[in-house]
């Protein structure tokens, strides 16, 4: 439905430093995107560079043109895209200055991923510490932070301040703001992603795995002291043809569903300019799809639309349920957690060029 083609427009910092693609002149509280190194603290851009730089797998590469580009997971380079943007240090710096202790990689049911790096220790000249970064869906993380980060200047004299920054406990207004900020994003169809961060706090004894001498997987998805860096908003426009391409669907009898990852309200909003979503439809998140006794879930099947915060799984019984009542299913999918769906589908369809090959085995159909 989207062309793939992601870029940060939208942003807040700790609170209340707010940034936007060209910003109206009539919002003097909004500072425009390409003003976000000239008015943004140094230790607070840094720690925030820092979490989209060891935080991710995407790198520096070329397109099938040759020509230069960020290469790998699409909101990763959105977010490499950003630092190059604001002309923060370059991402390579700073991963071959600090050691990863351990990477968690992106999870499809926390909606989160993580990576713990060892820093040096704040007070304690030549001791080090631990810090974890974590990224994920916001909605579902915020609830994770304690503390937040404060846009006031640091005390630290050191140029190069990547060690220290200012927090502040976390509030229920502050809670609301970025609740009402994130939702802003979603209504104007962008893909929102939080970033925290555990500062200092961390206590990994060797490897950080579900060992008696490690510290479980799970623990930095269920602790409660992660510190707030900030909110993105990430545009994503549809593709040229899509809106059209879904009436001919719907004027032929096809009933056309969509199926994302992506939060309830950009979910909607996105269906809404395709033509997905009409007056009537039901929209609902995949946890709650999954849960529903079988009477319940053929009983909203006739109106359910859209289908956001899915897994894999939730795809693959929508799929299945559909099948069982009788229907003829045809799934789109470029991607492995696609495979599934695209297998059990009556006719599954790939893409040629952006698809994976696991996406193109289960398919019956490779759209070049």
């Amino acid at each position: 439905l989207t062309q793939n083609k992601m870029t940060v427009v939208a942003g807040t910092f700790g609170s209340s430093l707010r940034f936007i693609k060209n910003p109206p002149a009539s919002r003097s509280d909004l500072i425009d995107i390409k003003d976000v190194a000239s008015t943004t603290p140094k230790d607070v851009l840094n720690i925030v560079n820092q979490s989209i730089a060891v935080n991710s797998t995407a790198f520096e590469g070329e397109n099938e043109k040759g020509e230069p580009c960020f290469v790998g997971n699409k909101t990763e380079t959105a977010l490499l895209q950003f630092s190059r943007d604001v002309k923060a240090e370059h991402y390579d710096s700073l991963r071959t200055r600090w050691i990863v202790e351990q990477a968690y990689p992106f999870s499809s049911e926390r909606k989160a991923m993580a990576t713990v790096i060892v820093v040096p220790h704040p007070s304690q000249p030549g001791k080090t510490v631990y810090r974890v970064h974590v990224k994920g869906a916001s909605e579902i993380i915020l609830g994770l932070c304690s503390s937040i980060l404060s846009l006031q200047k640091s005390s630290s004299t050191t140029h190069d301040n990547y060690s220290t920054v200012n927090t502040r406990s976390m509030t229920e207004d502050d809670v609301d703001r970025i609740s009402r900020i994130i939702q802003s994003y979603a209504t104007r169809s962008l893909r929102t992603l939080v970033l925290l961060c555990r500062f200092e706090q961390w206590p990994p004894r060797g490897p950080l795995d579900s060992s008696e001498d490690g510290v479980p997987y799970d623990e930095y998805c269920t602790c409660k002291s992660l510190t707030f860096l900030g909110v993105v908003g990430i545009e994503d426009p549809l593709r040229e043809g899509v809106p059209e391409a879904v009436q001919a669907c719907q004027r032929a009898g096809v009933f056309v569903r969509m199926v994302t990852g992506d939060n309830i309200v950009t979910a909607k909003s996105i269906a809404k300019q395709c033509g997905i979503y009409t007056s009537g439809g039901i929209v609902m998140e995949g946890p709650a799809f999954r849960k529903l006794p079988q009477s319940e879930m053929d009983a909203i099947l006739p109106r359910l639309q859209v289908l956001a915060r899915s897994s894999p799984e939730d795809k693959r019984i929508l799929v299945g349920r559909l099948r069982e009542l009788g229907e003829i299913v045809a799934v789109t999918g470029d991607g492995t957690n696609d495979g599934p769906a695209l297998k059990m589908a009556d006719v599954g369809f790939s893409m040629g060029i952006a698809g994976t090959e696991v996406a193109k085995e289960a398919s019956s159909i490779i759209l070049m």
